[in-house]
């Protein structure tokens, strides 16, 4: 497990951030937040973007992947990817009170990173083994995908966005 500070640089961040708050960003709802688990609190429900996924026919799923891609160059420099498997956006809605989705790895792959950015400091955030890491701005956290984690929801801020990125 291993954080990273002000990942990414300001103006690259806050020009991220900017399209993920616009009204030409797309946010897709999901009903759960898993897809492993039909019958999920009703609660767990998120907004999601796909920029890209490996394990389907079509890998990009957006056009704003290319905006984004650039993560994978910062992310190279402290970690060798070979392999993007797949970039996805979620939104988090405050729902007045902190609740937590069920705990998961995000893939039955032997070898597979998991990184968390944060677009958004508020008082959710991700628990990451057994530690809770709290959301901070332009922070990534990157661990084995075999620990498994899952995200908080928050009663501070409307909404927390993150970056889910898999790579081997």
């Amino acid at each position: 497990m291993k954080t990273y500070k002000n990942f990414l640089p300001d103006a690259y961040f806050d020009r991220l951030n900017k399209i993920i708050s616009s009204n030409e960003f797309q946010w897709y709802f999901s009903n759960r937040t898993l897809y492993k688990i039909v019958n999920e609190n009703p609660e767990n429900f998120m907004f999601t973007h796909k920029l890209c996924d490996y394990k389907k026919e079509k890998a990009i799923h957006s056009e704003w992947f290319q905006i984004f891609y650039p993560i994978i160059y910062f992310l190279g420099k402290e970690h060798k990817v070979t392999n993007l498997m797949r970039m996805q956006l979620n939104m988090y809605t405050n729902q007045n009170k902190k609740i937590e989705h069920p705990p998961h790895t995000d893939y039955e792959i032997a070898g597979v990173k998991t990184g968390v950015f944060n677009f958004t400091t508020c008082n959710g955030g991700t628990h990451i083994g057994k530690k809770f890491y709290q959301a901070k701005a332009n922070e990534f956290h990157v661990f084995d995908n075999d620990v498994s984690h899952f995200g908080v929801v928050q009663t501070d801020t409307p909404t927390r966005t993150i970056i889910n990125i898999n790579w081997r």
